[in-house]
């Protein structure tokens, strides 16, 4: 029996407030899985990193995953 092919992937965030104002989020996110190019991707609320880690933790399990 072989074992499942192992698939793994990295995702950095850089967040800073631009001018130093708190409704100024920004946020710089590179990412990979296995041995694809980096994605990159820029957001500015909470919202959109959430969104932005839960894509790519999908697409690392390549499906829909239950969080709690």
């Amino acid at each position: 029996m072989e074992a499942p092919e192992e698939r793994s992937g990295s995702m950095v965030l850089r967040a800073w407030l631009e001018g130093g104002e708190p409704d100024a989020l920004r946020v710089r996110i590179l990412s990979t899985i296995g041995t694809t190019e980096a994605r990159q991707l820029a957001v500015t609320s909470p919202e959109a990193v959430l969104e932005a880690v839960r894509n790519w933790l999908e697409d690392l399990g390549s499906g829909p995953m239950t969080f709690s």
